[in-house]
């Protein structure tokens, strides 16, 4: 390996992490810490400052990112917040300021999302196969780790819409393969949802843009549905479950699941009486103890004792208030807006990936975990790549 070729690997460090360590060890996001201080230091021994002003007289999404982090830290330390959240806003604004974005290339990210995928697999088949455990007590919280699961997928989705050679269709179509089971194997079913709404967005694009391929679309579905086969006895017993909870629920019983969520999400207009601008930040903890005592929080509820709200936009504006919500849905839509500066294939997976976390969003707080905030802000930013935008790198 040469002196360029070591360089490249150390400023790629944080995006190897991603689609490898973060997915298996647990705390692995503040390892991620250690991996960018290494990539930033490379990057200015090789590059200097060149990838640090081109970024910043380009990327809208980045100046985002570092008002974001901003006041996270005026909220952190005026009423309290996540050091997770802290820690993955600083290390990710300070490594995307001077990541060089031609080094993601489509090479690249393929490899590492076959890669991740492979992982996602053995990691969920270890534990729920062969240990046998309830997926509450794996290392890594398994609806953060489905959300990963699902980013890949959406990766290579994105990836088998525009390429025309087979040896990359065949690595992306194994990626899809192996990341949708093991999403299947998570029994997460805010993140099926949420993966299935951002497929149908990338093939209604696809559709829209006149760039689809029925015959590996037919092929894809084929697939799809032998993985459904497979796993069939997961799929049916996560729906005969459901159906439980909403009979529970219809019949005046919310200690559920999914009545748990419904008795969190009508409390937000008392949890936010009286600070709407700037939210409650740890005090919300109080607010819940109040609650309950007033006989507005039930029994169970309470005893659940929950960290959060089980809805991304609803935690942000208790804990962060309209301040808060409203960076949090800029940091949804101005991707978006930034698109048309990148590559079709780009697009696909910008689009996918915000779509995907917009979803999973609606019934947990994706942005709230190390690993899942890295990889949205990682690879939403380092996916828009000024310097090459019609290459589809």
């Amino acid at each position: 390996m040469n002196k360029e070729n070591i360089f490249k690997f150390l400023m790629l460090l944080p995006y190897i992490w991603l689609f490898t360590g973060l997915l298996v060890l647990r705390n692995s996001d503040k390892t991620m810490i250690v991996m960018m201080i290494i990539a930033i230091a490379a990057t200015l021994f090789h590059r200097g400052l060149v990838p640090i002003k081109e970024n910043l007289k380009n990327d809208k999404t980045l100046w985002l990112l570092l008002v974001i982090t901003g006041y996270a830290l005026f909220s952190y330390f005026y009423h309290g917040g996540s050091s997770r959240e802290i820690r993955a806003l600083i290390g990710a604004s300070l490594f995307l300021i001077c990541f060089p974005r031609e080094l993601l290339t489509q090479r690249v990210l393929l490899g590492l999302t076959l890669l991740a995928s492979s992982l996602c697999l053995a990691y969920a088949c270890y534990y729920s196969l062969y240990i046998n455990i309830n997926r509450a007590e794996w290392p890594i919280n398994a609806i953060p780790f489905a959300t990963m699961c699902a980013v890949f997928g959406i990766l290579a989705i994105a990836q088998l819409s525009r390429t025309v050679s087979l040896n990359v269709k065949l690595q992306a179509a194994l990626a899809l393969i192996f990341s949708l089971t093991a999403i299947i194997f998570t029994d997460t079913r805010g993140i099926w949802l949420g993966f299935t709404i951002a497929a149908i967005i990338i093939l209604l694009l696809k559709i829209k843009n006149k760039g689809i391929n029925w015959k590996y679309t037919t092929i894809g579905l084929a697939a799809l549905l032998s993985i459904g086969f497979i796993v069939k006895p997961q799929i049916e017993q996560r729906i005969v479950q459901t159906q439980a909870e909403i009979n529970a629920i219809t019949s005046g019983n919310l200690d559920t699941s999914i009545g748990f969520r419904f008795q969190m999400w009508k409390l937000a207009p008392d949890m936010l009486k009286d600070n709407y601008i700037l939210g409650l930040g740890d005090k919300h903890a109080l607010r819940f103890d109040k609650l309950y005592n007033q006989g507005l929080v039930s029994e169970r509820l309470f005893n659940f004792k929950p960290a959060h709200y089980h809805n991304q936009y609803l935690d942000n504006f208790i804990k962060t208030g309209g301040i808060g919500l409203l960076l949090f849905l800029a940091l949804l839509i101005v991707p978006i807006t930034q698109v048309k500066y990148v590559s079709t294939d780009r697009k696909y997976k910008i689009i996918g990936t915000v779509g995907l976390f917009a979803i999973a969003a609606l019934t947990d707080v994706p942005f709230n975990h190390g690993q899942t905030l890295s990889t949205y802000l990682l690879l939403i930013c380092g996916l828009i790549n000024y310097s090459n935008p019609k290459k589809g790198l």
